[in-house]
């Protein structure tokens, strides 16, 4: 038989007392487990239903993959903001190795880590036959379909000699920057090669899918200035310093203009701090750095309190039809409300025009008119939507915002 206790009344009163405590003390608990209000989502401007045509211009490269006999054929286009295509044309894709001499070849083996454009591929082909000519080892293996050798049109892939493979890294290297020296010292190719800068970015090998400790990530280097000839993945960080207003629970956002002299997007509104990610880099040592040098932040209150939130892929064309593909890692970092930690310009470094304060609202307004740099209207895009700013309550197609602004990316990216 299930017998009941009956407690004391005193002793219901000290049970009592210790659930009220409890209770209080969950309460508080639930108060103050978000120190940001809810956030209440905004509207977008009048004449705007939603932010998907800036995301389809912004990441406006489109690439078709058409098969062929042993490695697909590929057709860029630039999309416009209604989701159209144009400008299309056929790219080589840029091989690490040629898989066809390999009957084993691995799926990775297959995949291109770039993409040429015929000029490039036509300056390539080029140096290949000058090398043959004289008699030398020529460091580049150019694989011709039966097709197009018959039809003398483009060559189905391009890729490093098997000898320069044998090498690693450093042959490769050599190679790929000698290659771009040379056609700088020709002057060719020179609305790109005018922006050389002796930086080394690393291209990377497609991570295998098994863990084999003898592959190094990194295939080779080459100066950043070329990156768009190959059509190689661009990698860098972007952060959007901001604040929650304690009195009104507002987003307010630190935005920067940046300067005139730049020779990309002059003047054009940006994320708070942005930088490429070199050889070597981490994506914190980067942005870290960026911080310091762009905004003048010090550089021990950033490592302490910035927040990965993520990568951002920036499948991207220039209006010129040069392959801008990037890939990003996204940072947010909170500041003090009073204004006591806030960025400022850095005569010194000369990337940053001004710092303006804005609400989001207001940032909001600059994303429809097309006040920002491309890659960075998508970074905030990506903040407005984390932060609740934007909603399927504000925006008709937001799950299709969602879904594209982290679009598939086929190119290698970092791995350890």
């Amino acid at each position: 038989m299930l017998r009941l206790q009956v407690l004391p009344r005193a002793c219901l009163a000290s049970t009592n007392s210790r659930a009220h405590v409890w209770l209080s003390a969950l309460r508080t608990q639930r108060s103050s487990y978000h120190a940001e209000r809810r956030p209440i989502p905004l509207k977008l401007p009048a004449g705007h239903s939603t932010l998907l045509p800036l995301v389809l211009s912004c990441s406006n490269l489109v690439l078709q993959e058409v098969p062929g006999t042993i490695i697909p054929r590929y057709i860029v286009g630039s999309r416009t903001e209604d989701g159209s295509v144009h400008s299309e044309e056929t790219v080589v894709p840029f091989l690490l190795s040629n898989p066809g001499t390999s009957p084993n070849a691995s799926p990775e083996e297959r995949r291109p880590v770039g993409f040429l454009r015929k000029e490039v591929t036509e300056a390539i082909v080029s140096d290949h036959t000058t090398s043959l000519f004289s008699e030398l080892a020529s460091p580049w293996d150019v694989q011709y379909s039966a097709s197009s050798r018959q039809t003398g049109t483009l060559p189905e892939s391009i890729s490093f000699a098997p000898w320069v493979n044998m090498e690693g890294e450093t042959s490769r290297t050599k190679h790929i920057q000698g290659l771009v020296k040379r056609w700088r010292s020709q002057g060719m190719f020179a609305d790109i090669l005018r922006g050389w800068s002796d930086e080394a970015y690393p291209i990377f090998h497609h991570a295998p899918r098994l863990h084999e400790p003898k592959v190094d990530p990194v295939a080779f280097t080459i100066e950043r200035a070329a990156l768009p000839l190959f059509g190689f993945a661009n990698f860098g960080c972007l952060l959007n310093a901001f604040y929650i207003s304690p009195d009104t629970g507002k987003t307010r956002m630190w935005i920067p203009r940046r300067s005139m002299t730049k020779r990309t997007w002059p003047g054009k509104l940006d994320v708070t701090v942005g930088g490429g990610m070199g050889v070597g880099d981490t994506a914190e040592d980067t942005i870290v750095r960026e911080c310091v040098e762009e905004a003048s932040l010090d550089a021990n209150y950033v490592r302490e309190n910035v927040r990965p939130v993520g990568v951002l892929p920036f499948p991207n064309r220039s209006p010129a039809h040069w392959l801008l593909p990037g890939m990003y890692y996204l940072f947010d970092l909170p500041l003090p409300p009073d204004g006591t930690i806030a960025p400022r310009t850095n005569a010194a470094d000369g990337e940053v025009e001004s710092f303006e304060l804005m609400d989001a609202d207001t940032v909001l307004h600059h994303l429809v008119e097309g006040r920002f740099k491309a890659s960075s209207a998508l970074a905030i895009v990506d903040f407005l939507i984390r932060h609740g700013l934007v909603t399927d309550r504000t925006d008709s197609r937001y799950t299709n915002l969602c879904r594209l602004l982290k679009r598939e990316f086929i190119l290698p990216v970092p791995w350890r």
